[in-house]
C-alpha cells in the first residue's frame, strides 16, 4: 500500500501551481550542456593573489563574462573533499545529504552488527569500523580488461541520501539526458555525479579512469581508446618546470621553505623529474603535480566527444573535479611556488577547455559553473614566520599523556588508549571500555575535559550536545550542526583554534590541511557563466548550498530533494 506524506502532497501541489516547472521528459529546454567544475582546495583569495600571467580565456573569462560571487562560503564545519563536492551537487548540508566526512562510522550499521552477535550484546571495536565514504562491496570496480575487482574495493553513490543536480537533470529530461562526472578521486567523482549518471575516477593501478559495476557493466569504446593512448606513461622522464619566467611569480624567491614536505625524489625545489613510469613513486608524482588535472581534462574532452554531449536539444550534465591543487597544497602549502605555478597551469587548462567547448558545442549553449569543495589552511610554519603566530599542528597521541588522562587510567588500571581521532570526530574505543568495565559516560567526560585543557583546542562538542541543539548559536555552532548526521557522527566533534589542524603521523604528512569551520577553509570562488547571464561582480555573501538550486532553476528542473539553498537572482532573475 502506498503512503503519501504531507510533505509529498505539499510538493505535488507546489508543482501543480507552477506549471512552468513541470517538464515532459525529453522536452527541449536550454542549456544543451551544464558543466560544473570543482577545483579541489581552491581558496578564494588565490585567484587574486596568483593572477599574474593568467590568460584572457581561463579564469579571466569567467571574471569577465560570468557572474562572480566574491563572498561565497561553505556553511558546514567539516570542510573535506566529499563533503564539499556533494554539497555543491545537492544544494544541502551534510546533515541532510549524509556525506559528513571522507571516513566515518555509521552507527546504524554498528547496531545491526551488534544485533547479529549472540545475544545482541557484542561491542564492536570502532577502531576497525570506519567506513570509507562511497565504499560499497555490492558493486566492485570494473577493470579496464572487463574483469571485476575484489568486492572490498567496490564503490557506489548509495551513501548519498539526497538527489544531486545531475540526478534531477535525468529525472526531468529522461534517458535522453546524459549525466557524467570525472575526477582523479572516487569520492569526488561520485559525490559530484550522484545516482543517475556515470562517474569515472583515476586508477593508479591501471593508469586510466575506471568506474564500478553500479554504473557500467562494460566500458564504451571511447574509454578503451583513451586508455590505449597511454597518456600517463607520456609523463615518464619529463619534468615539472615553471610554466612562466620566474619574474611572473610572487613566490619566485621562496621556492625552498622549511615547512614544505620534502617529497621523496623531488625535494622542495624546481625542477622535478617524473622519472620512469615503473618508478615506485611515479604515480605519486602524477597526483602531486599538474599532471593529474591535465589527464582529467583530456579524459573529459574524450567523454564529451564519445558521449556526444551537448549536441542535441536535451540538456546534458558533466561534473569535472580537478584535484591537483589539493595534493600540491597539502604537500607544499597554499603559499608556495608549487601552488602558484599550478594555478597558472590550471588557468591555461581551463582556457583550453573553454575554447574546446566553444568549438564543439558553442558556449552560447553551455552553462559553466565553477567553485571549490573547500579552501586551505596555511602551513603553520608559514604563519609563524610571516605573522609570528603560535599556530601549530595538534598531536592527538599526546591526549593519553595529559595528567588528567594519566590519573584516570591509572585509577582504573587501564593501559590502552581510550579514544582515537578521525576527522572531524573523536571515537571512544568501546572494546577497551567494555573489557575494563568502565562507565562510558565517565570516559567521555574525561576525554572531553582533557581535550578542552590542551593548547590548540577550541571546542569538543559531544554527540548529545549536537543532537539536542545545545550548541552556541554562533557561526561555529551552526556550522557544526550543519555537518552533523545523527547516525554518522562520532562521540566528540573536535574544533581546533584558528590556524591549527590535527597532525598526520605519516612521514609523508603534508605541510597544510583543511577541514575547519574558519573562513580560510569555507571561502571559495563561485562563477556562473552561460547564455542569458549578465556579467556581474557580487560582493553579497552567498552559500554553496545555493549552487544546485540555482542550476536547477536555470535549467528548469526540479530542485534536488534535500535542497536548503536559494536561487541566486543574478543568474536566474525573479
Amino acid at each position: 500500500m502506498m503512503c503519501i506524506t504531507t510533505r509529498c502532497i505539499a510538493g505535488l501541489l507546489a508543482l501543480a501551481l507552477c506549471p512552468a516547472l513541470v517538464l515532459a521528459q525529453g522536452k527541449p529546454f536550454p542549456p544543451r550542456l551544464i558543466v560544473q567544475i570543482t577545483v579541489d582546495q581552491l581558496r578564494a583569495d588565490l585567484l587574486h593573489r596568483f593572477s599574474e600571467g593568467f590568460t584572457e580565456n581561463g579564469f579571466k573569462r569567467l571574471m569577465r563574462d560570468g557572474v562572480w560571487y566574491l563572498n561565497a562560503q561553505h556553511r558546514h564545519a567539516n570542510t573535506e573533499t566529499v563533503v564539499g563536492h556533494t554539497t555543491l551537487a545537492t544544494g544541502t548540508d551534510p546533515s541532510v545529504h549524509g556525506m559528513v566526512a571522507n571516513n566515518y562510522i555509521d552507527r546504524r550499521k554498528l547496531d545491526q552488527d551488534k544485533s547479529e552477535q549472540e545475544g545482541g550484546t557484542a561491542v564492536i571495536d570502532t577502531s576497525t569500523a570506519l567506513h570509507v565514504t562511497t565504499a560499497d562491496s555490492d558493486y566492485p570496480l570494473l577493470n579496464p580488461d572487463g574483469s571485476q575487482s575484489d568486492h572490498g574495493q567496490g564503490r557506489s553513490p548509495r551513501d548519498i541520501l539526497s538527489t544531486t543536480i545531475g540526478d534531477e537533470v535525468r529525472l526531468s529530461r529522461g534517458k535522453a539526458a546524459k549525466v557524467f562526472g570525472v575526477s582523479t578521486k572516487d569520492h569526488a567523482a561520485i559525490g559530484a555525479t550522484g545516482h543517475a549518471g556515470t562517474a569515472f575516477w583515476y586508477s593508479a593501478s591501471y593508469s586510466t579512469f575506471v568506474t564500478s559495476t553500479f554504473y557500467l557493466n562494460a566500458y564504451p569504446q571511447w574509454v578503451n581508446d583513451w586508455t590505449a593512448k597511454k597518456l600517463v606513461a607520456g609523463f615518464a622522464n619529463k619534468k615539472w618546470s615553471l610554466l612562466l619566467p620566474r619574474s611572473a611569480y610572487s613566490f619566485a624567491d621562496f621556492d625552498d621553505q622549511s615547512w614544505e614536505t620534502s617529497y621523496p625524489g623531488w625535494g622542495r625545489v624546481f625542477d622535478r623529474d617524473f622519472g620512469p613510469a615503473s618508478g615506485q613513486l611515479f604515480q605519486g608524482y602524477i597526483s602531486v603535480s599538474p599532471a593529474a588535472d591535465a589527464l582529467t581534462l583530456d579524459f573529459a574532452k574524450a567523454l564529451i566527444v564519445g558521449e556526444a554531449l551537448g549536441l542535441d536539444e536535451v540538456t546534458d550534465y558533466l561534473a569535472v573535479s580537478l584535484t591537483s591543487l589539493d595534493y600540491i597544497e597539502h604537500t607544499f602549502g597554499p603559499s608556495s611556488l608549487e601552488a602558484e605555478d599550478h594555478l597558472k597551469r590550471l588557468d591555461a587548462g581551463l582556457a583550453d577547455l573553454f575554447v574546446y567547448l566553444n568549438a564543439r558545442v558553442g558556449l552560447d549553449h553551455i552553462l559553466i559553473v565553477l567553485s571549490a569543495d573547500h579552501g586551505a589552511t596555511e602551513a603553520p610554519g608559514y604563519a609563524v614566520a610571516r605573522l609570528r603566530t603560535s599556530n601549530n599542528s595538534f598531536d592527538y597521541s599526546l591526549v593519553d599523556v595529559q595528567p588528567m588522562m594519566v590519573e584516570y587510567k591509572e585509577s582504573k588500571g587501564v593501559s590502552e588508549p581510550l579514544s582515537s581521532y578521525t576527522a572531524p570526530y573523536v571515537y571512544l574505543d568501546d572494546e577497551v571500555i567494555r573489557k575494563n568495565g568502565l562507565d562510558r559516560g565517565e570516559v567521555l567526560e574525561v576525554v572531553a575535559r582533557t581535550l578542552r585543557s590542551m593548547e590548540g583546542i577550541a571546542h569538543a562538542f559531544s554527540h548529545a550536545q549536537i543532537a539536542t541543539g545545545a550548541l552556541p548559536d554562533d557561526q561555529i555552532g551552526r556550522a557544526v550542526t550543519a555537518s552533523f548526521h545523527p547516525t554518522r557522527g562520532g562521540d566528540l566533534y573536535l574544533v581546533l583554534d584558528p590556524g591549527w589542524f590535527v597532525r598526520d603521523p605519516s612521514p609523508l604528512a603534508g605541510a597544510s590541511q583543511h577541514g575547519s569551520p574558519y573562513a580560510y577553509d569555507r571561502h571559495v570562488p563561485l562563477f556562473f557563466m552561460g547564455p542569458g547571464i549578465v556579467p556581474a561582480r557580487v560582493h553579497r555573501k552567498v552559500e554553496t548550498v545555493d549552487v544546485a538550486p540555482t542550476i536547477a532553476a536555470y535549467a528548469r528542473t526540479r530542485f534536488p530533494s534535500g535542497t536548503r539553498g536559494v536561487v541566486l537572482p543574478e543568474v536566474v532573475p525573479h
